[in-house]
């Protein structure tokens, strides 16, 4: 053989080799990472107030997820702006996974059609996956002469003006709640906004404000207590906790359904192999029986879905959000 045809025969043989060498090494970044992630501890940024029953949903379910991550997840409260900063601050972090969002329906699917905020839910964020939907119920102070739904209405129209209900802020859980019950059962009442779901059950209970729509989880030692009553479930189901409490809509709001969902965010350039980690561990995490259990006893109910179903949801329920934002005045900006 002519000994220039051996050379280029060897050559293309390295070259070949360099190629597939190269390939392998592009696809191996991505699979060296989704096992080595991660190598330190996660922080899960939530724009929730301490206390409330989202954030106490997210630590139950982040100190159990710690342990087939092998690293802490530190939950890290940053509330203001209704929770926008919370949010933005993820939007703007490092796409490596390393810092999450344990974000409620009011921070991805309500305030961006309420105001103005420098976050885009669609596309500055990567669904990682659901946590838990949070049974909500209408409760009232002591005091009010109420028991019913169609008690309560009663007296919102015989003494107008005189009637106020407590929120954690424009455009939260609780003011979307009390928007679909106003639009569904023709009344109108005075609104009281706090800084968070806790700060309000506190003032309803102290009568600050007379009524209000407040996740079970954050409600139900105020319940025990005698320092408030609750009159309805949110929900179009009744729930375990409060049994014989009857919905909304069986006492009187036809097709009356409203439950507040929390989830998980990564910044929208989170690497494929490290959100398909969490989310594989996260979903095993919401199964697991004991997490099942201690979700429960606060009044949570755990919610699984793949970061495609929950991509799908969360367009659904903005869609369905900005309809009842609009309808209720509720914009700012």
């Amino acid at each position: 053989m002519h000994p220039f045809k051996l050379v280029d025969r060897r050559l293309r043989a390295v070259l070949a080799l360099a190629v597939l060498s190269g390939g392998a090494a592009m696809l191996a970044p991505g699979l060296a990472q989704a096992q080595a992630y991660p190598q330190r501890a996660v922080t899960l940024v939530t724009p929730l107030a301490t206390g409330s029953a989202s954030d106490l949903a997210l630590r139950i379910v982040a100190e159990r997820l710690a342990t087939p991550l092998g690293q802490s997840i530190v939950v890290e409260n940053q509330t203001g702006a209704s929770g926008a900063i919370g949010a933005e601050k993820v939007a703007r972090a490092a796409p490596d996974g390393y810092t999450l969002c344990g974000c409620n329906n009011a921070i991805l699917s309500v305030l961006p059609h309420v105001r103005k905020v420098s976050y885009d839910p669609a596309t500055q964020f990567r669904p990682v996956g659901m946590v838990a939907v949070l049974p909500t119920v209408l409760v009232v102070n002591p005091a009010l002469p109420v028991k019913t739904v169609r008690e309560l209405t009663d007296y919102v129209k015989a003494n107008p003006g005189k009637v106020s209900y407590a929120t954690g802020g424009v455009g939260s859980p609780q003011h979307i709640a009390m928007a679909m019950f106003e639009a569904g059962s023709g009344i109108k009442m005075m609104h009281v906004p706090y800084k968070g779901a806790s700060p309000a059950a506190v003032g309803v209970a102290g009568g600050e404000a007379q009524v209000m729509f407040n996740a079970i989880g954050t409600v139900l030692p105020l319940i025990k207590a005698g320092k408030l009553r609750p009159i309805a479930v949110a929900g179009a189901q009744r729930t375990a906790i409060l049994p014989d409490l009857p919905t909304v809509a069986e006492s009187g709001v036809p097709g009356y359904d409203y439950a507040s969902w929390i989830g998980i965010v990564a910044p929208a350039a989170t690497p494929d192999a490290v959100v398909e980690r969490l989310s594989k561990e996260l979903m095993q995490v919401l199964k697991a029986p004991a997490t099942v259990a201690k979700l429960a006893e606060n009044g949570i109910d755990p919610l699984v879905m793949t970061p495609q179903e929950m991509a799908r949801y969360m367009a659904d329920d903005s869609k369905r959000m900005a309809t009842v934002v609009k309808q209720a005045g509720m914009e700012t900006e």
